[in-house]
């Protein structure tokens, strides 16, 4: 068996350090073939000088491979390439860093389903600085507590794919989406709707650095307004236009009347004080603002980036 491990990056290059040292330390599954990739995606090439240290002592087949093209949809379409004869591609992403099991876990969990698609769980590692409320509730991360199979799409930042799936059903990840976000969920979305199996293992753990930018309040509004958006124009791609935006709308004013209303009400029953409560409800605003966008024909670049002089 053939696997591929993947880790697109850009610009990280401490926390990328700490994923090579993680991943250097994997149990690897037996009977498997791995070979570990970096794809970097700023064409300064800032990553290689990490990538280079690590390779002298690396447990296995290290690479360094730059993607110029801006947007993680091209980093992955360059994964899926770079994996074409392999029997397995694993992701996880810069900010993250590996148990010890990961790799093993999420193999494992693949030989007893054949599913094209597997999925660990994420746990968040938040700054000093982030709220009480937000550590006790680790929004940020994706707990899963058992292995079972589930029904909606996962997330590439901690999966591993079935390559022969890839290359029976031509998959690719949609470029269109390279700057907004949410290619890996219209990625699964169409595995899917194909009839494909997707599973989850529990024990293929992985630990994500939360940066303090991101331990805000105002950055999860802004990205589950993103998230309602996105998951709108994958709900209506298949659709007319003029319906699939009429349907987001409709859907998106329901969910900011019934959510802005709930947030009222339990900012009254709490006198303010469960801030975790009114973000869960927040939460449905968030996103019918998105569906909303949406409706009106806007877009959203989480991942858009400053222009520089070359």
């Amino acid at each position: 068996m053939q696997i591929l491990v993947a880790a697109p990056t850009y610009r990280r290059n401490e926390m990328l350090d700490g994923l090579l040292k993680s991943l250097s330390e994997l149990a690897l599954p037996e009977n498997a073939d791995v070979r570990f990739v970096i794809i970097d995606n700023d064409r300064t090439g800032s990553a290689r000088p990490v990538v280079e240290k690590w390779q002298q002592t690396f447990p296995a087949p290290l690479a360094y491979q730059l993607e110029e093209a801006p947007g993680v949809t091209h980093v992955r379409n360059r994964a899926l390439q770079l994996a074409g004869d392999a029997d397995l591609l694993a992701f996880i992403d810069d900010d993250e860093f590996a148990h010890p099991a990961w790799l093993a876990a999420l193999v494992r969990r693949y030989r007893e389903t054949g599913a094209a698609g597997v999925f660990g769980p994420v746990q968040s590692v938040y700054p000093h600085t982030a709220p009480a409320w937000m550590k006790e509730w680790g929004v940020h991360g994706t707990p899963i507590t058992e292995d079972r199979d589930q029904t909606k799409p996962g997330a590439t930042c901690n999966c591993l794919i079935d390559m022969a799936t890839v290359r029976k059903e031509a998959m690719s990840f949609d470029p269109r989406m390279s700057l907004t976000g949410a290619e890996d969920t219209l990625f699964f979305t169409q595995l899917l709707d194909r009839g494909h199996r997707l599973t989850q293992a529990k024990d293929a753990l992985v630990y994500e650095h939360v940066p303090e930018d991101r331990a805000r309040a105002a950055w999860l509004l802004r990205r589950w307004y993103r998230t309602g958006l996105t998951d709108a124009v994958i709900a209506g791609r298949n659709s007319a236009p003029g319906a699939a935006r009429l349907k987001s709308g409709i859907n998106g004013i329901i969910r900011v009347v019934v959510g802005s209303v709930l947030t009222a009400l339990t900012a009254i029953a709490t006198l303010g004080q469960n801030k975790r409560a009114m973000m869960s409800r927040a939460y449905t605003v968030s996103r019918g603002l998105g569906m909303i966008s949406y409706a009106l024909g806007k877009s959203y670049e989480e991942y858009g980036r400053k222009k520089t002089l070359a």
